[in-house]
């Protein structure tokens, strides 16, 4: 036997029956066994579009005098309960499976892809429902919901909470994208749980185990249902197949939408995922290890939403700035480990031009004027490098001086969005952190507790770059708190640019 959340299929030779649970949730109703019936007539019509040859029918059940179990017609009156009956595939052969072992090859993975794009351009176009963008916020907010009214852990609560405010700003921004996608037919009747483990290899590809309980998780935007696969995927510690999904998906004609758009679609398959793994953790029949790991797997997927939320906010290039020992890079490092974002730093890059070891201090004259506007002339070189490859970068030096800004700039160029997140702190804790700085063996600034103090007294304000790309921030907090903070700036500057 297998189960779900919502079922339970039993594997018996050849063949498997699965029967729906009797539930009734916020999401699925399976509360009769009429109900449970017309369900499994629905998922036989519906998966028999993917997979033909696994899908065979819907029977009956009985339970005798003997308290066995025992299958039937559909139509017997007998009958007390129904399952689908399907041809039982190898679990083996799932591209879950085969993923985790390592066993996936590209060939495989565009022949999914193509699998997907022809399916997604053979499904019926649906109308929406009221403005596309609209939509969108309202699914992420409910899910959101749901998946606050079954946490039970604090810390769970803010961050889907952050998400949710991440989803209603970029629906906003990008509004007129996902009004035009639903103008061109993008929203159609599709699967609507496209999972590693439900795509079968071998010995033919087929797709199991669509959404046939409510007909609007199907009503999907084409980049939202292969968002799922990418998700799961990603999940599953293969980053690279997810990349080559969605590359293979595009060259086989099929229409994803930008990589933000991905992102955004990604980060709400996550948080689906996240609230599924809360409900399987709730439910009554299991033990206490497996809650356990169902809690833990649901920590890690919306973790996962937000790594997916980082990507739709892109291109963007974050400057985190200030005076030596603000702070900086402490929280240019957690900025770039939430984001997965290369991080650039111009001592580093200081020392490699003067051809020093990271570890050794720099002669004085790596810190003349001249040398400085080579130095982030060089940094922005490099930014415009990772903001091709990448799609962003996250920065990391002082930008004190008016000029090495410019220097910065007409290197990196005005492609991308820059916002700069200017880091302060107190004088004293400024002082404190230089003197325990100097006593660190592993340092890679040279700016000890005299130049800290006469950075200090001359910082060049950051006057040319607009309000909305520039952010005061005091550091004299919890990375954590610093982390949320500069999320939530962003997800603030995205909702100005929707007005």
């Amino acid at each position: 036997m297998r189960e779900t959340h919502i079922s339970y299929v039993f594997l018996a030779g050849e063949l498997a029956y699965k029967l729906k649970k009797p539930l009734v949730l916020p999401f699925l109703d399976y509360g009769t066994p009429e109900r449970r019936r017309a369900m499994c007539r629905e998922e036989l019509r519906l998966n028999r579009r993917l997979a033909p040859e696994i899908y065979r029918a819907v029977r009956g059940v009985s339970v005798g005098s003997d308290g066995l179990a025992r299958l039937l017609d559909e139509d017997d009156t007998a009958a007390v309960d129904y399952v689908v009956e399907m041809r039982r595939y190898d679990e083996r052969a799932t591209l879950a499976s085969a993923a985790q072992r390592g066993e996936v090859e590209l060939p495989q993975i565009r022949a999914v892809a193509e699998a997907i794009a022809r399916f997604h351009e053979r499904a019926p176009a649906v109308p929406v429902d009221g403005r596309p963008a609209i939509v969108a916020e309202r699914r992420f907010e409910e899910n959101a919901h749901q998946l606050l009214g079954i946490s039970e852990r604090h810390q769970q609560l803010g961050r889907v909470l952050a998400l949710e405010r991440f989803a209603h700003a970029y629906a906003g921004a990008h509004r007129a994208e996902l009004e035009r996608r639903a103008a061109r037919g993008r929203i159609r009747d599709v699967h609507g749980d496209l999972r590693a483990e439900h795509v079968v290899l071998a010995p033919e590809l087929e797709i199991v185990d669509c959404v046939e309980f409510d007909s609007s998780l199907r009503a999907l935007d084409t980049a939202d249902d292969l968002a799922f696969l990418v998700v799961d995927l990603t999940a599953l510690g293969r980053g690279d197949l997810a990349d080559a999904l969605i590359e293979c998906y595009r060259a086989a004609g099929g229409d994803a939408g930008t990589d933000q758009l991905l992102g955004f679609y990604a980060s709400y398959r996550a948080l689906v995922r996240a609230k599924v793994a809360l409900v399987r953790s709730a439910q009554r029949d299991r033990d206490e290890q497996q809650g356990a790991t169902d809690q833990r797997e649901a920590e890690r997927l919306i973790e996962l939403a937000e790594t997916f939320a980082w990507r739709a906010r892109l291109p963007l290039v974050m400057v985190v700035c200030g005076v030596p020992a603000s702070g900086k890079s402490h929280l240019a490092g957690a900025v770039a480990d939430a984001s997965g974002l290369p991080w650039l730093r111009s001592d580093a890059i200081r020392k490699q031009l003067v051809g020093v070891d990271l570890a050794n201090r720099a002669p004085a004259e790596a810190y003349r004027a001249e040398m400085n506007e080579r130095t982030y002339a060089e940094l922005g070189r490099r930014v415009a490098e990772a903001v091709e490859n990448d799609r962003g970068a996250v920065v990391d030096g002082t930008f004190r001086r008016l000029q090495d800004r410019r220097a910065f700039a007409a290197e990196l160029g005005d492609a991308v969005p820059v916002v700069f997140f200017e880091c302060r702190a107190p004088l004293a804790i400024l002082a404190q952190r230089a003197r325990r700085r100097d006593a660190g063996p592993d340092r890679l600034s040279d700016a000890g507790l005299q130049v800290v103090l006469g950075e200090s007294s001359s910082w060049e304000p950051l006057d040319e770059v607009a309000g909305d790309n520039h952010v005061v921030m005091r550091t004299d907090r919890a990375a954590a708190d610093l982390l949320r903070e500069v999320s939530a700036s962003l997800d603030d500057r995205l909702a100005r640019l929707a007005t």
